[in-house]
């Protein structure tokens, strides 16, 4: 038995309902993640600002405490050591970044539960069986 021309508008209009609804939510992930990622990044540049002054303090305050024994050796040894600081923080800001979930994914689930959700009642539909 086919269906309605009212029965296929009924099914267009909730489908459609159903997509803006979806599209407001992918719109209110994403200005979450936004507000999240502006956030953390003023933090971080705080950070690495304070960061900076100490390290530069620190650097001066060490070179002039350790020329009288290692000379020229003590710029070479400070940026051996910031080297291997900074190369730890880049691996662990790329592992922090391949742990996060992807952007959109509860969109992307929730979009996937609505197809399947729909496949399933017209298969249901399509073989005669009480859905």
């Amino acid at each position: 038995m086919g269906l309605s021309l009212e029965a296929l508008r009924r099914v267009a209009r909730h489908t459609g309902s159903l997509l803006l609804l979806r599209a407001d939510l992918a719109a209110e992930e994403l200005s979450v993640s936004v507000r999240q990622w502006l956030g953390w990044l003023g933090m971080a540049l705080a950070a690495f600002a304070l960061l900076l002054a100490a390290l530069i303090a620190a650097s001066a305050w060490l070179t002039l405490l350790l020329w009288d024994r290692l000379g020229a050796m003590t710029p070479a040894a400070l940026a051996l050591v910031f080297a291997l600081g900074g190369a730890l923080l880049l691996r662990t800001l790329a592992s922090a970044a391949a742990a996060s979930p992807a952007v959109l994914s509860q969109t992307r689930s929730a979009l996937r539960e609505d197809y399947e959700a729909l496949s399933g009642a017209l298969a249901t539909r399509d073989t005669g069986a009480p859905g």
